[in-house]
């Protein structure tokens, strides 16, 4: 869910790929979908330590209103489970961020950043 005065819709659904090693830390890409299909991009890149694994992320374009979107974000993450072909499930906890929308349509400044 996603909160303030110019929240752009009640909720996401995020699906990420990493590479997660002991020597170099994580990173990955996710996708942001929203409930009309829209989407928001972001690089990733984790912390692993003793207490905690960290994720900060890159908003850098979408498609539809969030063509051109920028910003940042982070939060905790938890394993909890994965399955036999290698899916993993979790929790994030502490979710904090901001993204800016891209330009307004017509603006031909305008369009989505790397695919």
């Amino acid at each position: 869910m996603l909160t303030g005065p110019s929240r752009p819709a009640l909720g996401f659904r995020a699906e990420a790929i990493l590479l997660n090693d002991s020597a170099t830390g994580m990173i990955g890409r996710a996708v942001w979908t929203d409930e009309r299909g829209d989407q928001v991009f972001s690089e990733l890149r984790g912390e692993t330590t003793a207490t905690s694994n960290r994720v900060f992320g890159t908003f850098f374009g979408g498609s539809g209103r969030y063509s051109g979107a920028t910003g940042s974000y982070e939060f905790s993450w938890r394993f909890l489970l994965e399955d036999e072909d290698g899916t993993v499930q979790g929790q994030s906890m502490g979710l904090k961020g901001q993204v800016r929308a891209g330009a307004p349509r017509g603006d031909p400044s305008a369009g989505s950043s790397r695919p």
